[in-house]
């Protein structure tokens, strides 16, 4: 007997089994179009979709609300206050290293805004996890510092640091808590909203030497945010467009006692300071006028956020490209090279 479908060689039916599997498929597309409470968590997309809703809080942002990096040292506890949006229970955070995000700590319980930090050196991205999914907030990065007693003599791993002398007249300023440990993967990621990791590394001889280290203060890239968002202000609220070229961050001291005229005690070597060639007015050059605007908008800067008072130092004269130094060190000083 022949069944529909049969070849006329005696097939086995191609034509039903074709018909079946339109109809699985059919109700495939039925399944997917309703997707029923029981199937939601087994689609991966929708894991993502459903990730809890949560942000970093304003107040890690400084007071510019462009800082882009806190610094701890390893296993530190520290604050890091989250806006969550929705059901808060259940969460839990991890750690992932900035350059893959790759998980590098097993997940604690997060209540409030205390975390512990990764127990070693390296940059990473905070990860909340709840049991509907998981998010990186990615718009603030935790550098784990390596601590200043981890330093032996004058190097760090290999890297030439050198020796912190003891300040002038007994004056000695605190030594940097740790140092960030920069490697190619990282050196490009943004401390701020104008500034990178590479704006503070030293410009010296062991540029083919890696990692290396740098000592960073945050008051100081806050410092400069606020005075860019002043020097945009004054230019009708363009702060987007204002132009930056930092000339020097981090000095090591090994450094910093081969640069012309520099102090013996430079901020630069406690990771406060940055010299900065800022186009303040925006006609496309570095010119006198323009540290002179900048100089104005420090001052402004120190009036409204006295707790960032420090250094200002305007290089070059009126026929060369000049830049201003700026730093944080607690009190107001005045100098023109």
């Amino acid at each position: 007997m022949k069944y529909p479908g049969d070849s006329a060689a005696g097939g086995t039916g191609a034509g039903w089994w074709a018909l079946l599997a339109g109809v699985l498929a059919l109700l495939g597309v039925v399944l997917l179009i309703l997707r029923p409470p029981s199937l939601l968590l087994a689609l991966p997309f929708d894991r993502e979709e459903r990730a809890p809703a949560v942000s970093a809080s304003p107040a890690v942002f400084g007071r510019s609300g462009e800082v882009r990096v806190q610094l701890v040292l390893p296993n530190e506890s520290f604050q890091f206050p989250l806006d969550v949006q929705g059901d808060p229970g259940g969460l839990s955070y991890t750690w992932v290293r900035a350059q893959d995000s790759a998980v590098v700590a097993p997940s604690q319980p997060l209540s409030g805004a205390g975390v512990v930090a990764p127990g070693f050196a390296g940059v990473y991205r905070l990860e909340v996890e709840q049991e509907s999914g998981h998010r990186i907030v990615d718009s603030v990065l935790v550098a784990v510092m390596v601590p200043y007693s981890a330093k032996m003599g004058q190097s760090l791993n290999g890297y030439r640091i050198g020796n912190y002398n003891a300040g002038i007249d007994g004056d000695a300023p605190a030594l940097p808590r740790g140092f960030i440990e920069v490697t190619p993967a990282i050196v490009e990621l943004a401390v701020s909203k104008h500034l990178r990791l590479a704006d503070f590394v030293t410009h010296d001889e062991q540029q083919d030497r890696w990692p290396k280290y740098v000592a960073l203060d945050t008051r100081v890239l806050d410092k400069v945010e606020l005075v860019l968002a002043y020097v945009g202000a004054f230019r009708g609220g363009r702060s987007n467009v204002v132009k930056v070229d930092v000339h020097s961050g981090f000095r090591t001291p090994v450094y910093n006692r081969r640069v012309p005229r520099s102090a013996r005690d430079s901020r630069h070597q406690f990771g406060d300071a940055a010299d900065l060639a800022i186009d303040a007015d925006g006609d496309g050059r570095v010119t006198y006028r323009d540290g002179m605007l900048v100089s104005l908008q420090v001052e402004q800067v120190e009036r409204d956020f006295p707790q960032y008072v420090g250094g200002l130092g305007i290089y070059g004269n009126q026929n060369g490209a000049p830049y201003v130094h700026i730093d944080v060190r607690g009190k107001r000083v005045r100098w023109k090279g």
